[in-house]
This record gives structure tokens, sequence and C-alpha cells, in this order.
């Protein structure tokens, strides 16, 4: 029997579980898969039977992306150099990008623009803003579990005449194409790092001068800022707190006490996020990886700007930003690193240095959703 005298039904379960790639190539075989393949029921099941040997990783680099060959969850083999497979990003100088349900969220540089973008599809869309973007402005990708409708929020910092900061927040619904005002308050904490997605809400680590850092989580459904612990406690604004997700199922922290001048990385993970189970969070009181780069005798400090963890094998693909000649010569680079192992599989010289961004490197699964 030939696939085309196969049932419609059994024709679609066989072809949910192909990669999203490769059916992003086979859109043009027959009308009947060109629309199969945009209809967001079957983009759903693709997204749930596909297989995890799909996952792609980037690199954010000197505000290009690049496609790495491979999948750094999977550290695997840490003798073979990192295969780049070409540069994605074309005619932004990009800031910073993240990604949620397989599309990318891209920043520009000063936030001049903001465009999301399908690396599987090739679909782009640029955002414009409401009013206006600012330098101080962030931004988050997520989806409403209800309707499984995409959104964009923008959270802008500005101060009043009485010098008092606050968070102006919007939300940019990728189906109607418009831009809706949330919220206002004020500013009493601060944000330490770029958000991550997970199970369409956005995840960020904050602090106040009160308290420690905790963690600050954005409901796409609610709409609303809800706060969560961390499974440290530090009250130094200079230690270094990043997250990260560990195959689209948990949340992982690492975490570097800056202040007592320790060389020391912890990386703890959270319980497994259920998006049918209410997205409860509770993080795990053990390290998952704890690594003292002192015993490596590098030339360098460590300061983990982005990371992706293989909670199986117990190691971290890192990136972070340094000047190993100590000649003012910054440099974006890549390691692997466990309990008593240190790789550094690559390193970039940053073109310029004023503009100095940090390395991002992050995984995802591509997917076909199709960008109104």
């Amino acid at each position: 029997m030939i696939l085309a005298n196969l049932p419609n039904d059994l024709e679609s379960e066989i072809l949910a579980r192909v990669p999203a790639k490769s059916l992003q190539e086979l859109k043009t075989t027959c009308k009947r898969w060109y629309t199969l393949f945009k209809d967001s029921k079957f983009v759903e099941k693709n997204k749930k039977l596909s297989s995890e040997a799909a996952r792609e990783t980037f690199l954010l680099s000197n505000h290009e992306v690049y496609s790495i060959a491979g999948d750094l969850h999977s550290s695997g083999d840490v003798a073979q150099p990192l295969e780049f497979t070409g540069k994605l990003s074309k005619d932004l100088d990009l800031y910073t990008i993240s990604h949620c349900d397989g599309l990318m969220l891209c920043q520009a540089k000063n936030n001049s623009s903001v465009v999301v973008w399908n690396p599987c599809t090739g679909e782009t869309k640029m955002i414009k803003p409401r009013t206006r973007y600012q330098i101080r402005d962030r931004f988050a990708l997520g989806y409403d579990d209800s309707r499984r409708g995409y959104k964009i929020l923008r959270f802008g910092y500005y101060q009043n005449e009485e010098k008092v900061w606050f968070v102006e927040c919007e939300m940019y619904d990728l189906s109607s194409g418009s831009w809706s005002v949330v919220d206002s308050f004020i500013l009493d904490y601060r944000m330490y790092c770029s958000g991550v997605s997970l199970r369409g809400d956005t995840y960020f680590v904050a602090g106040d001068k009160d308290s420690s850092f905790f963690l600050m989580k954005f409901d796409f459904t609610a709409e609303r800022f809800v706060r969560l612990p961390l499974p440290f406690q530090s009250f130094d604004p200079e230690d270094t707190a990043v997250l990260s997700v560990v195959r689209d199922e948990k949340l992982s922290v690492c975490h570097q006490d800056n202040h007592t001048w320790s060389h020391v990385m912890r990386i703890w993970v959270s319980s497994k996020v259920d998006e049918e189970g209410g997205k409860e969070l509770s993080w795990r009181k053990d390290f998952v990886l704890t690594v003292d780069f002192d015993k490596f005798q590098l030339r360098c400090v460590v300061n983990v700007a982005s990371f992706l963890l293989d909670e199986e094998k117990k190691v971290a693909v890192c990136c972070d930003v340094c000047d190993e000649d100590m000649k003012g010569e910054a440099k974006n680079r890549i390691y692997i690193v466990g309990e008593d192992m240190y790789k550094q599989v690559y390193d970039d010289d940053i073109v310029n240095a004023s503009l100095l961004n940090c390395p991002l490197v992050l995984t995802y699964v591509p997917s076909l959703v199709h960008i109104h």
C-alpha cells in the first residue's frame, strides 16, 4: 500500500511523528499536506510526538545568531569541536534572543526593533510598538493556556516627577496584532537576568535591597507576575544567577557567589513542571552539579552568562566573556564542565568591546507554529 492510498487520519497520524524540519521540506508535496501542516491541531500533535532527536542549538555571539550541529544538552564527546552549520540572523544587530514553543523573540540593539521568528518555517513578523520602545524595555514571549494564543510582554522602566521608579506593562497579541496595557506598579526590585520560557510562562531572577534573590514568573494566562523562591539565598547584587531550561520540562539555576571571591559554581534543578498540573514549581534540595574552577587553574575568572545542563551526565555547557591574556581583548567562549572536567570548545573575539553583550546558548525543538 502506498502512502497516497492510506486513509487521511492514518496518514496524519504517521506524519505527526516526523520532525517539523523534515515536514517543512515536504509541505509543497501536495495541497493536502500543505494544508495539514498549517492546521493548529496537527502542529500541536507534531510537537508532542516528533522525536527529541530533532532538537537544535543556537548561539548568539557578536550580535549574530549561529546554528550549531547537534544537541548541546547531550554534551557527549567533549573532544569534538563545535560544528557551526550557518549564520541565521539577517540585517539585525541582535542584543538578545529568547524562545518559546519553537518561536524566537529577537531584540535588536537598543531595542530599535523586535521580531518574532520561526527558524523552521522561515516566517518572521516585525512587532511595531504601541508608542515607542526604550532602551530599558524587556520583552518575553509566551502563550495563553486557555486558547494557545501567543503573546509578547513588554515591561518598561520609567521615573515619575517624584523620581520614583515605575514599571509599565503592555501585552501584544500575535493573533490580533494589537497592544493592550496590562498594569503599572512601583518598581521595588531589580531583574538580574534575561527571562526563559517554560510551559508558556517566563521566569526571571530578581532581587531587592532587603531580601535575597528570588524567582519572578510572568503568567501569560492570568497576565500577572508571581513571586517564587529560589533554592539558595544571596544578598549580594554582584552575584551571578542565571536560569536555563532542561529539555522543556524543568527549570535550572546556576549561582556563583562573587562577593566572597569564590570560584565555585552550583546548579540546582526544579521539579518537572506539568502543563496540565497547575505548573507548580519546587526545587531539589541537593545540587545537581558543583564545580570549583580553581582546580583547573584557569587564567581567566569564570562568570557564567548562559548555560545548558545535562542532568543525567552531570555536566554543563557554559558561555561567558573573558580576557584570558589580560590584554583587554575580550572573547566570547564556550566550555563544557563537570565536577572534575573542564574543556573549552569555542572562543570568538568580540568585534566591538564598547557594545559588549554576553553570549547566549540555547536549544529548542523546531516547530511548524504559524506566525499570524
